[in-house]
């Protein structure tokens, strides 16, 4: 029985608490050195008429009902009414304190804050992001104020916060020292990430600038409107670049944010070329985009309307290109890869956001950056793509796409060159030409012949590494630049070394296959050796091949060159 009544009071306290609210805790901050959160201890009297001031709020008559704040952060919103804050600040202590009241979200658009000491006296202030700072509101990119609290006295502080969207409050309390740090500390990592883009931004508009690419151009666009969603949505272009201004910024986070997602879908599938690709990915792609845009506009929607708008453009939209992508990426589409890795860090953010607001991630410092972070990563991971991508757009131009070897336009430049060196780029210039490979074409067809020609480019490659580049210039004509400072007999022992790889049997199918090489050799001295030194090693070989091929010979550097009517190319090394 006496566990009975125990049990029927103690349910009897828990219904009157929750049927009659109890006044918020005083909030003691006396002696803090540091910082506190306070969201979980003040009042909140949501839904309120905007027409609703001050002394309505103070008034004895006033209807205004404050409900303490059972959670450390207040979500909700500003559609149906301002939400005001009430909490009462004692200092304890027997010395003066100056602090600050802070609310870690930049997005609100009017905060008022009224502090009221004991005689009634009261101190003002106004920030947000669609206000002039005003009172005792500091230069932060989140709505802070002053609050000087002399010894063993107590401030009362209402606030009162307008939004047309969500209204989170994230409220602390710093000692004025403390705040400095913070403070200092928030912009500083802001600015390094705005920094960040900017310098990728200044990147994206050289490759746009020189590139007749829609995608690179696209890019540029992603990434300007990318820089300017971070500076406003972050507080810092508003309270850097006309904190005295009553233009709202976040009417432009709002469209700036739908432009994000737009340029994104449109680079992505400019880069990856759906339109030949994935037709009907690319289709679908311009349908989120244009939904994307017009998202920007979506606080003039209701309330249920704007958050079904709001959430398919910021998190479902970037998910469906995502896994369009995903699905790219699993056919071994080049490029998707690196899109799928850009795209990821920007989506992560999003959601983790969301799952803070629906109290399933806990709340750390690392939340207020995690969105200029992603899009940071995004940008770097994008601006990868599109430096390897042309970087590879380099290399096909000057290498051959079957050996892998530098091309005749590569050499052609090498070669072009002359007269602008001090001293030649090798110390000779060695030509090969391949015996019996036309009846392999002939006999097993051209995908033997074109199985020949990659082992013997690999086998080239592998010889020349740290001796050597090597260039194919025709069918089976290959030309390498030894640029060893060795002895000419090392040099022909490298040609004998060519001619020895060669020959060595060739795996086609079931089919063994093999072909023969002979070899010119012309050495070099100077600059102006070089510039005649693939005529003279193509003579050397011409003789190579009359004399029964597979072997090297070499052309006296003392005869003419090539091209005067006394030439007779004088040949060395049988």
């Amino acid at each position: 029985m006496r566990f009975i009544s125990r049990f029927i009071s103690l349910l009897v306290v828990v219904v009157v608490s929750l049927t009659f609210p109890s006044e918020a805790q005083s909030i003691d901050v006396g002696g803090l050195d540091g910082r506190m959160e306070i969201g979980g201890k003040v009042m909140i009297a949501d839904a309120v008429e905007h027409d609703k001031k001050i002394d309505d709020v103070l008034g004895p008559d006033s209807d205004i009902v404050f409900q303490p704040n059972k959670k450390p952060i207040y979500i909700g919103s500003g559609k149906n009414g301002d939400v005001w804050v009430k909490a009462d600040l004692v200092n304890n202590s027997r010395t003066d304190l100056r602090g600050n009241v802070v609310i870690r979200f930049p997005y609100l658009q009017v905060v008022e804050a009224y502090i009221v000491d004991q005689d009634g006296e009261m101190h003002t202030g106004r920030a947000g992001a669609a206000v002039a700072r005003e009172g005792i509101a500091i230069p932060d990119p989140f709505p802070a104020f002053d609050v000087d609290i002399p010894a063993e006295e107590t401030r009362t502080l209402y606030l009162r916060v307008q939004s047309e969207t969500i209204v989170v409050l994230t409220m602390w309390f710093h000692s004025s020292a403390d705040y400095q740090f913070w403070s200092q500390w928030t912009i500083a990592i802001y600015a390094l990430m705005l920094g960040i883009i900017c310098t990728f931004t200044a990147y994206a508009f050289s490759i746009a600038r020189s590139s007749g690419d829609k995608a690179y151009k696209l890019y540029f666009a992603f990434c300007i409107a990318a820089t300017l969603y971070m500076a406003f949505s972050t507080g810092i272009g508003k309270s850097f670049l006309w904190p005295s201004s009553d233009f709202s910024t976040m009417r432009l986070v709002d469209i700036l944010q739908g432009a994000v997602t737009a340029l994104a879908g449109l680079f992505i599938a400019a880069f990856l070329d759906l339109r030949n690709r994935w037709p009907a990915f690319n289709a679908a792609i311009k349908v989120m985009v244009a939904f994307a845009a017009l998202s920007g506009f979506y606080t003039f929607l209701p309330d249920p309307v704007a958050s079904i708008v709001y959430m398919t453009a910021t998190v479902l939209i970037p998910l469906a290109v995502l896994s369009g992508v995903w699905v790219l990426y699993r056919r071994g589409i080049h490029g998707a890869g690196a899109v799928l890795m850009a795209w990821s860090p920007c989506i992560f953010a999003t959601i983790w956001l969301y799952a803070r607001m629906f109290e399933l991630t806990p709340y750390i410092e690392f939340n207020h950056y995690i969105v200029p972070l992603g899009l940071c990563f995004t940008v770097l991971q994008f601006s990868w793509a599109i430096g390897h991508r042309i970087k590879e757009a380099e290399a096909s131009a000057v290498t051959d796409p079957l050996t892998g070897l530098f091309n005749r336009r590569q050499l052609d430049s090498t070669m072009g060159r002359s007269g602008q060196r001090t001293e030649p780029p090798c110390t000779a210039v060695i030509a090969i030409d391949l015996d019996g490979f036309k009846e392999i074409n002939d006999t097993h067809g051209h995908e033997a012949g074109d199985a020949v020609l990659r082992i013997i480019g690999q086998r080239l490659t592998k010889l020349s590494i740290g001796h050597a580049k090597s260039f194919r210039t025709g069918g089976d004509e290959f030309i390498v630049l030894y640029s060893e400072q060795d002895g000419r007999s090392q040099i022909q022992a490298f040609g004998n070394n060519c001619i020895a790889r060669i020959n060595r049997p060739i795996l086609f199918g079931s089919e063994v296959l093999f072909v023969g090489a002979s070899v010119g050799i012309a050495f070099v001295q100077n600059d102006q050796e070089f510039a005649t030194g693939i005529q003279r090693a193509d003579a050397a070989l011409y003789r190579a091949k009359r004399e029964g091929k597979g072997v090297v010979r070499l052309y006296d550097e003392r005869q003419p060159p090539i091209g005067h009517e006394d030439f007779r190319p004088a040949i060395v090394g049988r």
